[in-house]
């Protein structure tokens, strides 16, 4: 039998109401339906610390990690894809995911310094990010905003770890006045994506 794929979603949004957890919702439902192991941080619920601390710092050369970022790394260890599922604030991704970042994905574990060189610490592992923005696609790419995102979360994160990206999923001119069925062809993408990528 062959082995289940284990999922680690990583999940950013402050509002358990907002359209951004309709998408976590239906993608892990979604990779579940599929026969997919998941696993769910929600870093809002779980009140995740996301200040690096001069601490954390003075820690990472030999490895003592705090508690919070041990767990977190353990539950990247386990697993096979980690997706980023967070909205898109001020070009870039919220604090509390840039913070988690910023503490987990640390020197000596998401990547290696040997002789001046940086070696990836999680190859083997495949990546995907999903996205959600107010602005519009053509305003996302007209502004270069795609292209940076590319560069600084596929290419400057993903990849530099290791990390093969599957795919940077983008769910553009979210708005709360939106209507059901505009929501409802979004959460469809996602499902797609998911039926086709894993």
């Amino acid at each position: 039998m062959e082995r289940q794929v284990r999922h680690l979603v990583i999940a950013a949004h402050p509002n358990t109401r907002s359209f951004n957890r309709a998408v976590v919702e239906a993608y892990t439902s979604e990779l579940i339906e599929r026969g997919h192991r998941v696993e769910c941080r929600d870093l809002y619920a779980a009140s995740f610390n996301p200040i690096l601390s001069a601490r954390d710092l003075a820690a990472m050369p030999s490895g003592k990690w705090a508690k919070d970022i041990k767990a977190e790394q353990a539950a990247i260890r386990r697993a096979d894809v980690l997706t980023l599922i967070s909205p898109l604030w001020w070009s870039g991704f919220p604090a509390m995911l840039k913070g988690y970042l910023d503490r987990v994905f640390c020197a000596g574990f998401a990547y290696v310094i040997k002789g001046g060189d940086y070696l990836p610490g999680l190859s083997g592992k495949k990546g995907a990010i999903i996205t959600t923005s107010g602005a519009t696609a053509e305003e996302l790419k007209s502004g270069g905003t795609l292209r940076a995102l590319r560069t600084i979360h596929d290419e400057g994160l993903m990849e530099f770890c290791g990390i093969e990206m599957v795919r940077h999923l983008y769910l553009s001119g979210i708005d709360p006045a939106m209507s059901r069925a505009d929501g409802e062809q979004r959460l469809e993408t996602v499902r797609r994506f998911v039926r086709r990528a894993f």
